[in-house]
């Protein structure tokens, strides 16, 4: 497992290699058994494809001990996973637009974003990238991280923290989205 919190043009944790080999290959393989019907929510000119991920092994691995310390150890916050959200597998393919320039900051909560990717066979003409932008206003991206298979990103969802997904172009990028509610001292 390699880890860098890199800060520009906001904090960020990338974790490549985050799962052992055997624990991504049957989480992959229960996602390939399984039947998923994927809900779509539309988001402005983009739209998230969605459904409730159905893999025992990725939740054993994602919903952890070692992930609430990985996260707190990074962003200096005790996280709890948002029950409302739960694990979702996230779909794009050559079907699914853009996902334009965006914040998940939701006034009152406070909370961590983090995707797994779990595609393989990524290369930069395939599109699907996470595009990370200094401003809303911002016309080019100030940072990219690539889809990587088995790679883990994980930012706070803060105001200023804009973000976008390239086209997806001859290829299925598949993640899982957990959300993580930052718990609150008393």
């Amino acid at each position: 497992m390699r880890t860098s919190l890199l800060t520009a043009p906001w904090t960020h944790l990338i974790v490549d290699d985050f799962l052992a080999d055997d624990v991504l290959a049957n989480g992959v393989r229960d996602i390939s058994d399984g039947v998923y019907q994927f809900d779509i929510e539309a988001r402005g000119s983009g739209r998230i494809e969605y459904a409730l991920l159905q893999s025992a092994t990725l939740w054993r691995a994602l919903y952890s001990k070692e992930m609430i310390v990985l996260l707190w150890e990074a962003f200096g916050v005790r996280p709890q996973l948002n029950k409302g959200n739960m694990l979702q597998l996230r779909r794009m393919n050559a079907a699914t637009p853009a996902f334009p320039t965006h914040s998940d900051y939701v006034a009152g909560e406070e909370t961590i974003a983090a995707f797994l990717y779990l595609s393989h066979g990524w290369d930069l003409a395939r599109g699907g990238r996470l595009c990370l932008h200094a401003t809303e206003a911002a016309a080019r991206p100030a940072a990219f991280v690539e889809p990587l298979r088995n790679r883990l990103v994980a930012f706070r969802t803060r105001r200023e923290h804009w973000h976008s997904v390239e086209r997806v172009v001859g290829w299925e990028r598949l993640s899982v989205l957990s959300m993580w509610d930052l718990a609150r001292a008393d």
